[in-house]
């Protein structure tokens, strides 16, 4: 896959790009694919391909951080329904094989689930667990 192309211009606090337009703002995304292609069809949406493809290699945990929200680049963007973008997205997380941080979740040992469903690693939970627990103790 190539390489995403962030928007260089201003980024809100959920990650996303905004171009003005008519004094609105537009998702930046949208924007550059509907310069490109026309208008998106009523009921579909854009995914964002390259962050589906980051999740299953381990190197994007999504949220407001997720650089892919910001990438305009043409390649990376697909017309596809809510559902099947909601769908796609819990796919790639439930079949990533690694967290963040490099820790193998086919270890059976290294995988809890919280209670709003998403998967955690375990190993990452224990060690920030000891950080909080050594810094509660240093500020006492």
């Amino acid at each position: 896959m190539t390489d995403c192309k962030k928007w260089d211009k201003y980024i809100k606090p959920t990650g996303y790009g905004v171009k003005i337009q008519n004094y609105k703002a537009v998702p930046a995304h949208r924007w550059v694919w509907e310069q490109a292609n026309g208008p998106i069809p009523q009921g579909m949406v854009l995914d964002h391909t390259c962050h589906n493809e980051a999740i299953l290699k381990g190197e994007c945990e999504g949220g407001h951080s997720c650089e892919h929200r910001a990438c305009v680049n043409l390649e990376h963007l697909e017309v596809v329904t809510h559902s099947q973008n909601i769908s796609r997205g819990l796919q790639s997380m439930k079949a990533r094989k690694f967290c963040p941080k490099g820790h193998d979740y086919s270890n059976p040992n290294n995988i809890m689930t919280r209670a709003n469903g998403k998967r955690e690693c375990a190993e990452c939970n224990r060690e920030r667990a000891s950080l909080n627990y050594y810094k509660s103790k240093a500020s006492a």
